[in-house]
């Protein structure tokens, strides 16, 4: 593309060329000329100046977290031939949209053949998520600035930022006995019955529920619980609330996600088998204990899109003897679900993250943690502008009494 130094080289080309040709001075004709040459060479000489280029890039840290600053390593190589005068633009979808980071400009005065130069810089890691970083934007002039060429240089990388992990220092659910004394849900093994699920191969034929059979028309084996280990079920409801539309990273269901795996970092931290129970309808997890990796992966890519409520998401699945159950918007008929935990015995604590006190707005959830208190759930009421480990670790906001 001509840039405007060349269209003037041009016009004064031509001015000279019809002076030339109405006076017959002859100097205006080579002056005309070795201007419109000039601009000609510049076309020629610059053909190459964007082809044969390579580019790495590399984020120096294993796993991303939320918060964190990282480093991030740009090389760009010419493979053939030299090259002058790149402006390379770095677009960072990790750093915040007003963050000067995420839209870096660099100058390469020169790329001989076979060279290469590199870059490093440090931006603050804005939001959990999947990211996938922008080709380069490659601008040349040179030689001269007669003429603009474009490339974008594709360099794939995708780069997946998990949620902020704020350790926990107490959480009354999971420290309020010994191991020994806690269960984790196990089929086939134990006396008590804690639910039913279809039948497996492998199943003993004295467990099959037939009562269920009878409603279903399916084989149906009981779930009993194992009471040799402790175990931890945290539930995150992911369903499609009518959350505000908004740029700002600080939600209700982003704390929602942030509070899940700092629980799960308690668990692990304590040596608990975690399982987590969502709508796997937006996005599968295994059934079984998660690994740290895991949840974190999950939590990393999970958005309110799902299409079962929480009530749903529960039902009569079979939990660990401790769940956590998370909020991050109004659902009265949560409430059900999270009393039939507690009618079976099972130590439950419920997060509700207050919709109402974000920046974006929602509706309040005051009275409804008030409701679940009132019905003897342990209850935590965390607001924008709270910590959530110090609300999750004080022992004065339960609001319910766990079993011992």
């Amino acid at each position: 593309m001509p840039t405007a130094r060349a269209l003037t080289f041009l016009s004064a080309a031509l001015v000279l060329y019809l002076f030339a040709n109405q006076t017959q001075v002859g100097w205006l004709y080579v002056m005309s000329a070795l201007l419109a040459g000039v601009v000609l060479v510049a076309w020629w000489s610059g053909r190459s100046v964007l082809t044969g280029l390579s580019g790495r890039r590399q984020i120096n840290q294993v796993e991303l977290y939320e918060g964190e600053t990282v480093q991030i390593s740009l090389s760009l190589g010419k493979q053939k031939g030299s090259t002058f005068q790149l402006r390379v633009d770095e677009h960072c979808p990790l750093a915040a949209p007003d963050s000067p980071r995420a839209a870096i400009k660099l100058f390469v005065p020169a790329l001989p053949d076979g060279g290469m130069v590199a870059f490093d810089y440090d931006v603050l890691v804005d939001r959990r998520g999947m990211y996938e970083f922008p080709p380069l934007a490659i601008t040349s002039r040179a030689p001269f600035g007669f003429f603009k060429r474009q490339r974008a240089l594709p360099i794939a990388m995708r780069a997946l930022v998990y949620p902020e992990v704020r350790p926990l220092l107490h959480l009354d659910l999971l420290d309020k006995r010994a191991t020994p004394e806690v269960t984790r849900q196990r089929a086939g093994v134990g006396y008590e019955v804690i639910g039913v699920r279809p039948f497996r191969t492998g199943d003993s034929a004295r467990h099959i529920h037939w009562r269920s059979v009878a409603r279903t028309n399916e084989l149906m084996s009981k779930e009993f619980a194992d009471e040799t280990q402790p175990g931890l079920t945290l539930v995150l409801d992911v369903y499609g609330h009518p959350f505000p539309q908004t740029e700002s990273k600080h939600t209700s269901f982003e704390w929602a996600v942030k509070i899940a795996a700092s629980v799960g970092e308690y668990a692990r931290r304590k040596g608990y088998p975690l399982h987590v129970l969502v709508d796997d309808q937006v996005l599968a997890i295994p059934v079984s204990p998660v690994s740290w990796s895991a949840l974190l992966q999950y939590l990393g890519r999970i958005q309110p899109t799902g299409k079962r409520r929480l009530g749903q998401v529960m039902g009569n699945q079979p939990t660990q003897a401790s769940t956590a159950v998370i909020l991050p918007w109004l659902d009265p008929d949560a409430l059900e679900p999270l009393l039939a935990l507690r009618h079976r015995r099972l130590d439950v604590l419920a997060v509700v993250v207050d919709a109402e006190s974000f920046p974006a707005g929602g509706i309040s959830m005051q009275a409804f943690a008030a409701q679940l208190r009132g019905a003897g759930i342990p209850t935590r009421h965390v607001r924008f502008g709270d910590d959530w480990t110090t609300q999750l670790s004080d022992l004065s906001d339960v609001g319910g009494a766990y079993e011992r």
